[in-house]
């Protein structure tokens, strides 16, 4: 049976705990709300069993030990900070010590006498056996312990000086016993619970802070890792209905239109990848419920190209299309590459343009005032087809005759907010949208995070796979091989072709020591004085080097990148601006500095932008840390494969899902806590079913208030607009 009625505001702790002191630092932990108390899940459990005698003790053996205290005593460490408290105990048959780190509140509250239960490792020190700090097992200090309570798991909470794990536990346990009913209402229909076999959201609260054996704490994370999958495809799912009842024009091409002249005049075969993408695509733009898809693969896959048709079926059915790139070089490398595609079937404007062909725009916010209102003139008018820019598309002044078709290009850095200004400019209809992104997404990813589209993959390269030689170069234990790095460098100059070298920052970075860690951070050289030192090399000695970053004006910019792709000059020396979208076939080598500073999508994208003539290509990964450096690992991944895929699943199975399910997609900040959208697929795969099935009889939720008040929670809004404009 389904809950109804309006979710109830969960009570605060204020409202519930009487002591002040306990509110604060339970506050201090992010503790609020009597949910939020409820769902603070214990970092780990402690299985103690049977108390042993403390003369059966054997060293590095952990066990529990059940005394009691013969005395106490406190001292400041001699090296290092704080105060160790020691503790002797005899339980009748033995004697050994514990000893704490900075507990000295212990020596007030462990009196002598008082019968103590402690678990932990012994081991031998000064011949001695001792317990190095254990975990007091009593509920409080002070108090005796339970027998029956510590023969069961312990939950150990992330505590702090201002509470122990101990009260916690006490007082979470209260507020459990003490919830009233609507604030245990549970976000899981019974029906589903019961087909996946899991207990409810009171039975599993039970099984985390009040657990009777060591298979509990397992059952209640499995249903709260399906809580979390349920509920993000739950909304997944309504966002998708809610988008296919939505109209639509639709966009069913012209038989001998532009698309038709467009596919004549390719030199080559498209992929299988793009023929079935551009068929899925087309279906879709030909329906009168609103298109909503992915298209992503790895790359050099031609994902332009293909977005490219689509654009070309809707200007075929009399629309216009948008392209919104999220940098403006990227934005003007897609109106270069839009343009060169279409060669003469483009207008340009000249005096022997083609007077039918399709009309082409730009529009940035570096775009001139004058020829900004001419844009905005001509798009209100329909006398621009296809405009590419960047958030200046989305401004109140750019009005679109008859918008019929979105494609937005890098979503990970565009918030939904975003999008959908841009989808609300169709007149009177919502445009049909398509959402790339270059780098490779796994399914469970693609299900949860893009659940709400469907998707098309390209898994080909157009020509075949690439041929990239790829080196770890480790500077730190190999100082001699940065010379032999930069004479292939200058070699494969003086063949006549061109390098890409990248810095991490523009302006140099000194080493430093990492505050947190206290280890050494090496160098990171900025931009200009890396092209300076390649410049003083005799390896690259009369090489024409130049340099490109964000800070730029828009103009400057794309003068360097078009006189680079012109073979001006011989190396680029620039920031990640180059990492996509950037085409220069001659450009068959790339050195990247300082790559352990890089991610592996990162990493991965930047070296596509060598080889992609299909001749053999180099590329060096550059690290001032040693080989024994955690970054060692990604590195080498990275270098080992070219397949795209692979690296998007290594990526996410390394970062936090947190990570993962970014702010970008969801327009909010998603709070997932237990479930891997990776390493959890059968999960997300049986909540994907269910969730669907549920939200196809109730889309709105309206019968499940309290599944629709968890994904709020789940989900913490944030409507400000943000957008990636380096």
């Amino acid at each position: 049976m389904s809950e109804t009625g309006p979710a109830p505001r969960p009570p605060q702790l204020a409202d519930l705990i009487t002591a002040k002191r306990d509110v604060r630092a339970l506050e201090k932990l992010g503790l609020y709300s009597l949910e939020d108390a409820l769902r603070y899940f214990p970092r780990r459990y402690i299985y103690p069993g049977q108390p042993t005698p403390i003369r059966d003790l054997e060293p590095e053996s952990t066990a529990v030990v059940l005394a009691w205290v013969v005395g106490v005593s406190s001292r400041h460490m001699r090296n290092r900070r704080g105060k160790l408290t020691t503790v002797t105990l005899s339980d009748g048959m033995g004697t050994i010590t514990a000893t704490f780190f900075n507990q000295p509140w212990l020596e007030a509250k462990l009196l002598p006498e008082q019968w103590v239960a402690l678990t932990g490792k012994a081991s031998l020190y000064r011949g001695q056996l001792q317990l190095s700090n254990p975990v007091l097992l009593n509920q409080a200090a002070g108090e005796a312990p339970d027998l029956d309570e510590i023969s069961h798991p312990i939950p150990i909470y992330r505590a702090s000086a201002q509470i122990s794990t101990q009260r916690i536990q006490r007082l979470i346990r209260v507020l459990l016993d003490s919830a009233p009913p609507e604030a245990l209402a549970d976000p899981l229909p019974a029906d589903v619970r019961l087909a996946h076999g899991l207990p409810d959201y009171r039975q599993a609260l039970e099984y985390v802070h009040r657990p009777m054996g060591e298979r509990e704490p397992e059952q209640a994370l499995e249903r709260f890792k399906f809580e979390e999958a349920f509920a993000l495809q739950a909304e997944l799912r309504t966002r998708r209905v809610r988008t296919e009842l939505e109209p639509a024009v639709a966009l069913p091409g012209e038989a001998g239109g532009q698309l038709r002249a467009f596919d004549e005049s390719l030199p080559f075969e498209l992929t299988a990848s793009q023929r079935r993408a551009g068929t899925e695509i087309s279906k879709d733009l030909a329906s009168t419920s609103p298109m909503n898809r992915l298209l992503h693969g790895d790359v050099g896959s031609g994902k332009t190209l293909v977005a490219l048709r689509a654009m070309l079926q809707a200007v075929d059915s009399g629309k216009q299309a948008a392209l919104l790139a999220p940098t403006e070089v990227l934005a003007g490398q897609h109106f270069r590459s839009l343009s060169a595609m279409l060669g003469p079937l483009a207008e340009d404007g000249s005096l022997f343009a083609n007077p039918s062909g399709v009309r082409l725009a730009l529009l940035t916010g570096s775009t001139p005032a004058k020829e900004r209102r001419k844009i905005a003139l001509d798009l209100v008018a329909g006398e621009i087809d296809i405009v590419v820019g960047t958030h200046a598309l989305l401004s109140d002044s750019t009005i679109f005759h008859d918008l019929g078709l979105v494609v937005v290009d890098e979503q990970h850095r565009f918030g939904v907010r975003q999008r959908e200004q841009l989808r609300a400019k169709g007149s009177g209809a919502v445009p049909h949208t398509l959402v790339m992104t270059a780098t490779p997404i796994p399914r469970t990813v693609a299900m949860t995070v893009f659940g709400d589209l469907d998707v098309s993959v390209l898994r080909e390269l157009p020509g075949g796979p690439r041929a990239i030689a790829s080196h770890v170069v480790s500077l730190a234990d190999h100082p001699h091989w940065a010379a032999r790095m930069w004479e292939v460098v200058g070699e494969r100059v003086a063949a006549g072709q061109q390098a890409f070298v990248v810095a991490s920052r523009i302006e140099t970075q000194e080493a430093l020591t990492d505050p947190e860690t206290g280890e050494p951070v090496p160098e990171a050289v900025g931009v200009a004085d890396l092209a300076e030192r390649i410049a003083a090399l005799p390896a690259l000695r009369g090489a024409r080097i130049e340099v490109l970053h964000g800070r730029l004006e828009q103009g400057e910019k794309d003068v360097i990148m078009s006189r680079f792709a012109h073979g001006e000059f011989d190396v680029l020396v620039a920031t990640t601006v180059i990492e996509v979208g950037v085409d220069v076939p001659n450009a068959r080598t790339m050195v990247i500095m300082d790559a352990d500073r890089f991610g592996i999508a990162q990493l991965h994208q930047l070296r596509g932008r060598v080889g992609r003539a299909g001749d053999d290509a180099v590329c060096f990964f550059a690290t001032n840390r040693p080989e024994a450096h955690e970054s060692a690992e990604r590195l080498a991944t990275v270098a080992g494969t070219l397949d795209g895929f692979a690296l998007a699943d290594y990526d996410v199975e390394q970062r936090r899902e947190g990570d993962v399910l970014g702010r970008s997609q969801w327009g909010a900040r998603t709070s997932l806590r237990y479930l891997s959208v990776i390493r959890d697929e059968p999960i997300v795969l049986a909540a994907r079913t269910a969730a669907h099935r549920l939200v196809d009889e109730d889309p709105e939720l309206d019968r499940h208030r309290a599944l629709r008040a968890y994904i709020d929670r789940l989900l913490v809004r944030d409507d400000s607009d943000w957008m990636e404009t380096s």
